[in-house]
């Protein structure tokens, strides 16, 4: 296959191109002469670059429940489908890592 050099915007073209398709990875990059690993690994990379980097953070009101008067007050971290709840005395740095590591 012979090298060239694309453009960011030549890759969305052709990312489009191919979901327009209708075509196997395979059979698209065959009739491209494109590596097809080289193409998920450029597709992989522009749809990484679409995701924003940080999570918006919302506050709202407190829900009245029956162990609210029982437990002690947290934070609660949400995102997507996954809800974290920590005590308030974790300590920031702490959660600073957390966020970090998760962050990779």
């Amino acid at each position: 296959m012979s090298r060239k050099h694309r453009n960011e915007a030549q890759w969305r073209e052709l990312i489009n191109a191919f979901e327009q398709s209708g075509q196997s990875q395979v059979d698209f990059c065959a009739e491209h002469n494109i590596s097809s690993a080289y193409f998920s690994q450029r597709r992989n990379a522009l749809r990484n670059l679409n995701e924003p980097a940080f999570v918006e953070v919302k506050p709202h009101a407190a829900r009245p429940s029956l162990a609210s008067s029982q437990a002690s007050p947290a934070l609660t971290l949400r995102y997507q489908h996954t809800e974290l709840s920590l005590p308030l005395s974790v300590e920031p740095r702490w959660l600073a890592s957390l966020i970090k590591a998760l962050s990779v």
